[in-house]
């Protein structure tokens, strides 16, 4: 009896042994600062639903919107440390680290919404994602391209109306430079004070894409919006390269794989948020205007030299860009 009972236990314990240990699953945490109807977000879902098929549920995807794990330069720097996971990020919020991006800060560097998106989908912004490897981050992937033009409270009928006017625009130098060519004031005002500074005057306009002049509400406010198309803002997917490099090799390729999946789905998706602001702006009564791009292209020129200046590599990435132009 005392033999079956030592047999028994034998059994058992080679049945435990032999049992697989169910492991935790990988656990990868997206940040970004725009809302839950925003392209970051679509793409960021979109990563999580494909990485739980592609892993059999081997790794969680959660998604943090509305800057809940801090703002752009801050998700930069967590992602250079390891600290965050992955980002969803515009590429001006780069511009600081990685200083080769600064050049895609050249007002009309590309003729329009359409050929930005084709030429950073293809060769030339693959090249780019390279890059990041050497500050510490992975490039998964392009995604929806930011067409900004001007949202004001006044006409800008054509290049004139630029002398003098006060434009928020974004902090990065590119976008600077640009403004100051074209005649305008540059204005700093942090975002979350935009939409009082339009409605108490204290600046004249802002350079945003009708997408978002509707989601965040200044639809509400503006009384015009002119399709001058100085910059067009490319978004891209981020991770930490400390996190990628500890992933098993299957993992680092559903992340590969996934990846270039949801920022297609970023992109289709911002096409038809551009199309469909349009109509919304119309319905709310603001006046849309197309005023003669030729002269704001020809003085947004003289920006050039200084913003190239600041960035590695910037002939050299725009004689790739007029050769990607020429095939289309």
């Amino acid at each position: 009896m005392k033999k079956l009972s030592t047999l028994c236990a034998s059994l058992l314990l080679s049945c435990f042994a032999a049992s697989p240990v169910l492991a935790d699953p990988i656990e990868i945490n997206i940040g970004h600062v725009l809302g839950d109807t925003s392209s970051y977000q679509i793409a960021g879902q979109h990563f999580a639903d494909l990485m739980d098929k592609k892993t059999n549920g081997k790794v969680k995807v959660k998604v943090f919107p509305n800057g809940s794990l801090g703002g752009e330069l801050k998700l930069v720097q967590g992602a250079r440390t390891g600290v965050v996971d992955a980002l969803i990020v515009g590429q001006p919020s780069l511009e600081n680290t990685v200083r080769e991006y600064r050049v895609l800060s050249l007002p009309y560097l590309f003729d329009s919404y359409e050929q930005a998106n084709q030429i950073m989908q293809g060769p030339v912004g693959e090249e780019l994602l390279q890059v990041l490897p050497k500050y510490n981050m992975v490039g998964l992937g392009w995604g929806g391209i930011y067409a900004r033009s001007m949202a004001s409270m006044k006409p800008i009928p054509d290049i004139n109306a630029m002398k003098g006017l006060k434009v928020r625009v974004i902090q990065s130098p590119g976008y600077v430079e640009a403004y100051k060519a074209l005649g305008a004031q540059p204005t700093p005002t942090a975002y979350a004070e935009l939409f009082m500074g339009l409605q108490n005057g204290v600046i004249d306009a802002a350079e945003l894409s009708p997408d978002q002049t509707v989601g965040d509400g200044f639809a509400d406010v503006i009384k015009d919006y002119s399709v001058t198309a100085v910059h067009q803002l490319p978004s891209l997917f981020i991770m930490s390269k400390a996190k990628f490099d500890s992933y098993p090799k299957d993992v680092q390729q559903a992340i590969i794989e996934s990846g270039k999946e949801a920022m297609k789905a970023a992109v289709e998706y911002q096409n038809k948020k551009l199309a469909d602001a349009f109509d919304v702006l119309k319905s709310k009564g603001v006046n849309i205007q197309h005023p003669d791009q030729t002269p704001f292209r020809e003085a947004a020129r003289a920006a050039w030299p200084e913003i190239m200046k600041q960035a590695p590599g910037g002939e050299e990435f725009v004689a790739k860009v007029e050769a990607a132009r020429k095939k289309q």
